[in-house]
C-alpha cells in the first residue's frame, strides 16, 4: 500500500484504539508509585475514545484531512491527564499537516509524525526524556534515517512500531525512579500500544469504532458540579435563540462554531445562510452564550426564555410576570471572580465551597477530568477574573489545554498539584486583590506548606531506597514514599513526624472514607501531647483512596 483513504484511516484508528482500550489495565498497573491511583491507560484510552466517537458518524468516502482533524479535535476536548493531554497534541500535530488532502501518501504520513513529535513536546513545559515524548522522538528519528529505504506504508509502520518499542523498553535508563520500581513508562506504553495496532492493522487485523466503545462501555464524562452554581434558577435552563450577521473580515467555520458552542448546553440548531447566522441552544448561562457570539459579527437577535416557567401550568397572572421578567433577563450579571476547584469527598467538597470555591469539579485521582470538562465549567461562571485550582500534578495539563482554547475569559491556573497546596492557596486568596497579586500570594503560600498523604501499597516496589511490600500502608510526604508498615496509624503518625519541623505552627488534616473515630482521636491525642503548641485542625475529607491527607505550614 502506498497510499491510505479516510476509510482507511478510520480503520487503522480504531484497530488501534482497540489495542489500546484492550491493554489500558495493564498500562494502569505500571504507575511508578504503587499506589492505588495508576490511570494513564485509562486516562489515554478515554482521551483516544473522545477522538473516535468524533468520527464515528463518517461514511467511507471521507478526506483523510477530514477524518485527522476531526480526530484531533475530539482527543483536544476529550484529553485526560498529562498522559492523555501530550496524546491530543500529538494528534494535533499529525492533523496540522493534513490541509485538504482527499489521501495520504508516505511523504504525508512522515511530514505528519514529525509534526506530531514536535506538538507533543512542546505540550511540556520542561520536557522529561524517558517518557512517552521521547519514544515518539526515537521513532520519528528513526522514520526519518529510512526515509529513502521506505517503499510502502507497511514498512514505515513496522519501522515506527520497531524503532518505538527498543526506545519504551529502554525507558528505565534514562529515569532512575522507572528501573528503581522495575517499570517502563506508562505513557510511552500506551502510545506503544496503539502504534502496534497500527502495524497488526496493515497484518489483517480490522476493529471498528463500534469495537472499541463495546470495549469502553458507555464513555461518561467525569465532571460533575458539586458546588453553589451562579444564577442557575431551574433544572431546565433557558431556551436560548441568537441571529448574528458575520463579520465579513473573518472566514467562518460552521463546523469550529458549533463544536465551541456545544459545551454550553444542548438541543442545538446551526443555520447559515450567506452572512447570516441563526442558532438555537437549551443552556443555563444565556448571557455566555451571547458573549461567545459576538465574537463572529454582531448580534441582530437575542432571546432567552425560561424553560421552567414555559411549563408551568399555572397560568395566573402572577406566573405571567415571572416569565417575562425571566425572559427579558438575557444576561447573567458578572461578578469580580470565580474558584473552579477539582475534588473528590464530600467533606473536601463543603470545605472548600466555604473558602469560595464556585465550581467543583468531581474528580482527582483515578478520576481525571478532560479538557472539555474544564471548558464546560468555566462557561458555568461568568466573571472578570476565573481562578481554577486543579488540586492534582496530573490534572493541570488539562486545565492549561482549556484555558489555551478559551479565548474570551480571564483565566488564572493556580499551580496547586496537591489538595494541602488548593487549600492554602485559598486561604491566601483575597477576592478585593488584583487578579496578579492573588496569584503572587496564592503561589508563595503553596510554596510554604508541605503536603502529605498516606494510602495502600498495591505491589512490591521499591522507591528511593526503601522496600514497599503490597497491602503495606505508605506515606507520601511532598512526593516521596518515607515508610511502608503494616499499620495505618503508625504510618500516619510517621507521616506527621517527617511532616513537623521546629517553625511548623498549623497541621490541617482530612482523613477518608474508612477511618474510624476512635483511630481519630487517637491520633490526635498523639499529635496534641508530642507538639503541645502545635495548632491542630481535624475535618471529615470523606475523600476515596487516601485515609489521609495533611498540610503543615
Amino acid at each position: 500500500m502506498v497510499e491510505i483513504t479516510g476509510s482507511d484511516l478510520i480503520d487503522i484508528l480504531a484497530t488501534a484504539g482497540y489495542h489500546l482500550k484492550s491493554n489500558a489495565k495493564k498500562i494502569d498497573d505500571l504507575n511508578v508509585f504503587p499506589v492505588p491511583d495508576g490511570d494513564t491507560g485509562s486516562n489515554m484510552s478515554y482521551t483516544y475514545i473522545s477522538g473516535l466517537k468524533a468520527i464515528e458518524d463518517l461514511g467511507a468516502s471521507s478526506n483523510v484531512s477530514t477524518v485527522i482533524q476531526k480526530f484531533g479535535r475530539g482527543v483536544l476536548y476529550g484529553a485526560r491527564g498529562n498522559s492523555g493531554v501530550i496524546l491530543s497534541q500529538f494528534f494535533a500535530g499529525l492533523a496540522s499537516t493534513a490541509g485538504k488532502l482527499k489521501k495520504a501518501k508516505i511523504k504525508d504520513i512522515m511530514a505528519s509524525l514529525d509534526a506530531g513529535c514536535e506538538y507533543a513536546y512542546k505540550a511540556v513545559v520542561n520536557p522529561v526524556e524517558g517518557t512517552i515524548l521521547t519514544v515518539i522522538k526515537d521513532a520519528t528519528k528513526a522514520i526519518k534515517k529510512n526515509r529513502i529505504k521506505i517503499e510502502t506504508v507497511e514498512q514505515l509502520a513496522s519501522i515506527y512500531d520497531k524503532a518505538l518499542s527498543k526506545s519504551l523498553d529502554n525507558t528505565p535508563n534514562l529515569l532512575p525512579v522507572l528501573k528503581e520500581a522495575g517499570v517502563v513508562d506508562s505513557g510511552a506504553a500506551g502510545i506503544n500500544e496503539l502504534v502496534k495496532g497500527v502495524k497488526s492493522y496493515f497484518e489483517g487485523e480490522r476493529h471498528q469504532i463500534s469495537d472499541v466503545l463495546e470495549l469502553q462501555g458507555k464513555v461518561q464524562s467525569v465532571v460533575n458540579f458539586d458546588a453553589y452554581d451562579y444564577y442557575t434558577l431551574n433544572t431546565y435552563g433557558y431556551c436560548t435563540e441568537f441571529t448574528i450577521k458575520l463579520n465579513p473580515d473573518k472566514e467562518f467555520d460552521k463546523e469550529e462554531f458549533t463544536k465551541k458552542l456545544e459545551v454550553f448546553g444542548g438541543s442545538m440548531v446551526v443555520v447559515k445562510e450567506d452572512d447570516i447566522l441563526k442558532a438555537h441552544i437549551h443552556t443555563k448561562t444565556p448571557g455566555d452564550v451571547f458573549t461567545f457570539a459576538q465574537q463572529y459579527g454582531a448580534l441582530c437577535l437575542v432571546k432567552a426564555d425560561n424553560m421552567a416557567v414555559q411549563t408551568e401550568e399555572n397560568s395566573s397572572l402572577a406566573a405571567k410576570k415571572v416569565k417575562k421578567e425571566t425572559s427579558q433577563k438575557s444576561f447573567k450579571e458578572k461578578v469580580p471572580y470565580a474558584i473552579i476547584s477539582v475534588l473528590n469527598g464530600k467533606g473536601l467538597k463543603e470545605i472548600f465551597t466555604e473558602l469560595g470555591a464556585s465550581v467543583i469539579i468531581d474528580g482527582g485521582q483515578t478520576m481525571n477530568p478532560s479538557t472539555e470538562d474544564f471548558i464546560k465549567a468555566v462557561n458555568k461562571v461568568n466573571a472578570d477574573d476565573i481562578y481554577i485550582i486543579p488540586n492534582n500534578k496530573n490534572v493541570l495539563l488539562s486545565a492549561k489545554q482549556a484555558k489555551a482554547l478559551i479565548n474570551d475569559k480571564h483565566i488564572v491556573i493556580v499551580p496547586a498539584k496537591t489538595i494541602p497546596q488548593g487549600y492554602a492557596s485559598l486561604l491566601a486568596f483575597d477576592g478585593s486583590e488584583k487578579a496578579s497579586n492573588n496569584v503572587k500570594e496564592m503561589e508563595a503560600k503553596i510554596k510554604s506548606i508541605r503536603s502529605g498523604e498516606v494510602t495502600y501499597a498495591t505491589r512490591n516496589s521499591v522507591s528511593s531506597g526503601l522496600e514497599i511490600h503490597k497491602g503495606d500502608y505508605i506515606s507520601i510526604l511532598d512526593g516521596q514514599i518515607i515508610n511502608s508498615v503494616q499499620s495505618r496509624f503508625d504510618s500516619v503518625k510517621d507521616l506527621v513526624s517527617s511532616m513537623i519541623t521546629n517553625e511548623s505552627y498549623m497541621l490541617t488534616l482530612f482523613y477518608g472514607i474508612g477511618v474510624k473515630e476512635e483511630e481519630i482521636n487517637e491520633l490526635q491525642q498523639f499529635i496534641n501531647e508530642t507538639y503541645p503548641d502545635l495548632e491542630v485542625q481535624i475535618f471529615d475529607g470523606g475523600q476515596k483512596i487516601y485515609s489521609y491527607i495533611i498540610e503543615v505550614e
